[in-house]
């Protein structure tokens, strides 16, 4: 054997690299770079410090740290689907198997367009969308969501008291504290809370909303709600918790966030109604 072949002095040779920035040699980390047998695209380098190289390895480390919480999120989040609200009928819900309607089709049309705009990191804005049992709230919002995952983006769905319970779990058996948790409701691409104010709420999961919301909102990042009620119906609702402020607080602020669409029911007979109506008139 070659003793010669695992010489620092005669390795190093091999293996250098510069900065692109400010032409530094650079020195080889740990000890991989003695065996001969390694490639030189394995070997790690040290950092420069020049004012470029910085910056750049600022942002290199940010980008990494940023996926690493993307894929602790999504652990956690299929593991809430696994277990809890989301069955198999919702993720197969889509736009290509959504009723339109002359009824609904300018508000499908805008849950489209608004799913294009989160794909494309362009929306901001939450959306409310209101409207009687059986118009598809949950349809169009379990679309919009699967159009999300489909381009990878990271969106949690369910109802409030659901999503919640993630929190609550966390008292039981401290596995993931309430701070990672709300940290998640408060950086993924798309938090959903279907059939809003249908729960009994408490003050405790007003706060926890209240907090959402708001985090979301400095963060810029969108909320779906889908609620039969009105805003003052929503109101009326909250307040049932005995927390007049912060009930006021949570309307004030989710209005301020969001755009507002409206589906009606579909109705055979008073479409054909307004068909003879207008064939009358002309």
């Amino acid at each position: 054997m070659d003793l010669e072949n695992t010489k620092y002095k005669n390795c190093q040779k091999d293996f250098h690299n510069k900065c692109k920035f400010c032409g530094k040699e650079l020195k080889p980390i740990g000890l991989d770079y003695l065996y001969t047998n390694v490639s030189s695209k394995l070997i790690e380098y040290e950092r420069c410090t020049c004012k470029e190289s910085k910056v750049y390895w600022k942002d290199v480390d940010f980008r990494i740290q940023e996926q690493k919480k993307r894929e602790h999120y999504t652990e956690m989040i299929s593991q809430f689907y696994s277990q809890n609200y989301i069955s198999k009928m919702l993720k197969d819900y889509n736009f290509k198997n959504l009723k339109v309607t002359d009824i609904n089709k300018k508000e499908v049309a805008i849950a489209k367009d608004y799913a294009k705009k989160c794909i494309n990191d362009e929306q901001e804005n939450g959306l409310i969308i209101t409207g009687n049992s059986e118009v598809g709230k949950t349809h169009l919002v379990a679309a919009i969501s699967n159009e999300l995952m489909e381009k990878g983006k990271i969106v949690l769905m369910g109802r409030l008291t659901s999503l919640l319970d993630i929190i609550k779990g966390t008292f039981k058996d401290n596995s993931k504290p309430e701070n990672e948790l709300i940290e998640l409701f408060s950086n993924i691409d798309m938090v959903v809370i279907d059939d809003l104010g249908t729960e009994k709420i408490s003050s405790w999961a007003l706060d926890k909303l209240y907090t959402i919301i708001e985090n979301r909102n400095e963060n810029k990042l969108p909320i779906i709600i889908t609620t039969k009620f009105d805003k003052e119906g929503l109101l009326h609702r909250f307040k049932q918790s005995n927390d007049k402020e912060l009930s006021d607080a949570i309307i004030q602020k989710l209005y301020q966030m969001c755009y507002g669409i409206e589906l009606k029911r579909y109705n055979k007979n008073q479409k054909e109604k307004a068909s003879a109506s207008d064939k009358i008139k002309c």
